[in-house]
């Protein structure tokens, strides 16, 4: 019976926090980071846009996040509009719209 109330306790701690997880993931969903970056000839960023970068944007909003849980493949050199992907729990993927821009 003990076991039994132990693991109850813990699928609904376990079912909390991916909760939060989730409502963190609609919050991060509905926001849009716009980068201004200097480009140079052929629109080729000088810099790049690095998951320190988003961290950085996500922690100015309010939202802690580690960057090692942005998942970028390599950090973004290109002008336009991407789509990151943040894992925040082992099944919550959270999605931020990221617009480069042309700094000036």
């Amino acid at each position: 019976a003990m076991i039994d109330k132990e693991k109850k306790a813990h699928e609904a701690r376990l079912a909390k926090e991916k909760a939060e997880f989730e409502s963190l993931a609609g919050r991060i969903a509905g926001l849009r980071f716009v980068a201004p970056r200097k480009v140079g000839e052929s629109d080729l960023l000088y810099g790049s846009v690095t998951a320190g970068d988003i961290a950085e944007f996500l922690k100015g909003k309010g939202i802690e996040i580690d960057k090692r849980k942005v998942q970028l493949d390599e950090p973004i050199k290109h002008l336009g509009e991407h789509e990151v992907k943040i894992k925040l729990h082992p099944e919550v993927l959270a999605t931020i719209k990221l617009l480069v821009t042309k700094e000036g």
